[in-house]
């Protein structure tokens, strides 16, 4: 029982640990170019707080020397006409969520908006010349008009249930090869959960699973990639729309509290475009994404603060870049006011 309890604090000054900011750059390449930021969520990310207001900034960072094929292999310039030389992305996103008292069918009401800025640096080797282009701006927000949580009576399992809009917020244009905002929507249902093991409370386990639908891009310059691809050079430039594919995503950890206030893990993300891309010239074939990630991590309470930092490798990547991700976030648990204290004391 005493186990149990030293864990309570821990839990409370948890912020909501699902959903995360929109560091990955829309690139003129397809192969899976999610809203979500992979890696953002690692321990205990199917726990949501009490009712209140709850503040999360995430630092996320994300570099890669390496573009994939369909095969899984490097690309090249002297064998794809295309080579990446860098790739960095680094993103500033506060999350401001809001927990009701209120319950449906057991399940804790709330919502949540989320507002990435990003700096987004990127330089491609071609067969026509160096592309290179350096990126500013705010990127597409999430929205959660409909998140609920709950938990067993035990507190040795927790869930949570959200759907996610991304709003196509971000700076876009058509003739640049990578833009910060994808230019269209996206609908992710998502699901977490954490599980404790009844003899061992320390270990955990965690996932969030989400699902995401696109909405076309109206406005979409196609590239060589995608023309080879489609079966036709000749639309190198031509201007259509681009619909990307529904894509199947998730993060994942194991995590050991070492004290009721530190705990590390072992945490990652692994990433599937489900449906090959559309446009008004044809489909994009031998161009799903697909990249796995794991690594080391820890976090560490304070009061009504939780802090959360870690890092994942990525490999087996197919038509993506294939890198490195770091993320380290902050959860601020606003106190509640002294009326409605006064009113829980009585």
């Amino acid at each position: 029982m005493r186990r149990k309890k030293d864990f309570m604090p821990l839990f409370i000054t948890l912020g909501a640990l699902i959903a995360g900011c929109i560091c990955a750059p829309f690139c003129s390449f397809a192969g899976g170019n999610q809203h979500y930021a992979l890696g953002s969520e690692s321990d205990l990310m199917g726990f949501l707080p009490p009712p209140g207001f709850y503040n999360k900034t995430y630092f996320h960072y994300y570099t890669a020397s390496d573009l994939k094929d369909n095969g899984g292999d490097t690309m090249k310039l002297n064998k794809h006409g295309a080579e990446l030389d860098h790739l960095n992305a680094y993103c500033i996103a506060p999350r401001f969520l809001w927990v009701s008292e209120k319950k449906i069918l057991g399940w804790n009401y709330g919502q949540q908006i989320l507002i990435p800025l990003v700096k987004s640096d990127m330089k491609l080797n071609t067969l026509g010349g160096i592309m290179h282009e350096d990126r500013f701006s705010i990127a597409d927000i999430r929205y959660s008009p409909f998140f609920m949580s709950w938990h067993s009576k035990g507190n040795m399992l927790h869930a949570i249930a959200a759907v996610n809009f991304d709003l196509p917020t971000g700076a876009y244009r058509s003739d640049r090869f990578l833009n910060i905002g994808k230019n269209s929507w996206s609908i992710s249902p998502g699901f977490a959960f954490t599980a404790f093991l009844p003899q061992q409370p320390r270990l955990s386990f965690n996932m969030f699973l989400q699902y995401a639908f696109n909405t076309p891009n109206n406005d979409y310059l196609l590239g060589a990639t995608q023309a080879a691809k489609i079966g036709n050079m000749r639309l190198i430039g031509a201007r259509t729309h681009l619909t990307p594919g529904q894509e199947f995503m998730f993060d994942y950890s194991i995590g050991y509290g070492l004290t009721k206030d530190f705990r590390v893990n072992v945490s990652g993300y692994y990433y599937q475009q489900m449906t090959d891309d559309n446009t008004g010239k044809g489909t994009i074939k031998k161009d799903k994404g697909r990249v796995f990630a794991l690594g080391p991590g820890a976090v560490y309470s304070y009061k009504n603060l939780f802090f959360d930092f870690h890092v994942a490798f990525e490999t087996a990547a197919k038509n993506r870049p294939e890198g490195v991700t770091g993320s380290f976030s902050v959860v601020y648990a606003f106190p509640k006011s002294q009326s409605k204290k006064k009113e829980e004391t009585k």
